[in-house]
């Protein structure tokens, strides 16, 4: 655990002053998405949240919106773009979270599954599970594989330069299989940039 936390300061200490680069990319799924997660006078919970911009967009219309992050860099950017008093950042480790049993209405994981080791990705969703109210929502934004497989190639060797050295793992892996496992029912799936990336809405 303390190497991975040692290389993900490392990693997002580097990112944290550019990260919101590939936020323009991402605009419209992040619309999408907050759509799809309606978090209307809801309690949200938003893991691994980076620079806050999926945190923010839930804070707008959420009853509150508690966002965590492991990495002190990218929260210090996240908290000089919104002043949102429904809305507290917090550095933690979301494998071992803070937070009673059953706390949320919604837990958000965007982009952050794949950074972790699979030791510490399952702790997380176990975190997640336990937080998350019993009729809770789980939402989850990852990379999948695209279908054509000229894609495939390309996709996971050119975002292989880039991110950590766990997506090629994660990739590889049967993502649907594992939440399963969880006890989480995937209840829609929608594809985003040519089937690279997955949004998934999954029951408690």
């Amino acid at each position: 655990m303390k190497d991975y936390q040692e290389y993900n300061d490392k990693l997002f200490s580097r990112w944290a002053p550019v990260y919101d680069g590939f936020e323009l990319i991402l605009s419209r799924v992040r619309k999408e998405m907050v759509l799809e997660i309606s978090p209307t006078n809801k309690t949200v919970l938003d893991v691994a949240t980076g620079t806050g911009s999926l945190a923010i967009a839930l804070g707008v219309t959420a009853k509150n919106v508690t966002a965590i992050d492991l990495s002190e860099k990218m929260l210090e950017v996240a908290q000089k773009k919104s002043s949102n008093d429904k809305l507290t950042f917090l550095q933690m480790d979301a494998s071992k979270m803070n937070f009673d049993d059953d706390a949320f209405d919604i837990v958000t994981i965007s982009l952050g599954l794949h950074d972790m080791p699979l030791e510490v990705r399952t702790a997380v969703l176990e975190e997640a599970k336990r937080v998350l109210k019993k009729d809770g929502k789980l939402y989850v934004l990852e990379y999948d594989v695209p279908a054509n497989q000229f894609l495939r190639w390309c996709s996971a060797h050119l975002i292989n330069l880039f991110e950590s050295k766990y997506y090629l793992e994660f990739v590889a892996s049967d993502f649907e299989d594992y939440l399963n496992s969880f006890g989480f029912k995937i209840e829609r799936k929608t594809n985003y940039l040519f089937g690279q990336l997955q949004f998934l809405t999954l029951a408690n």
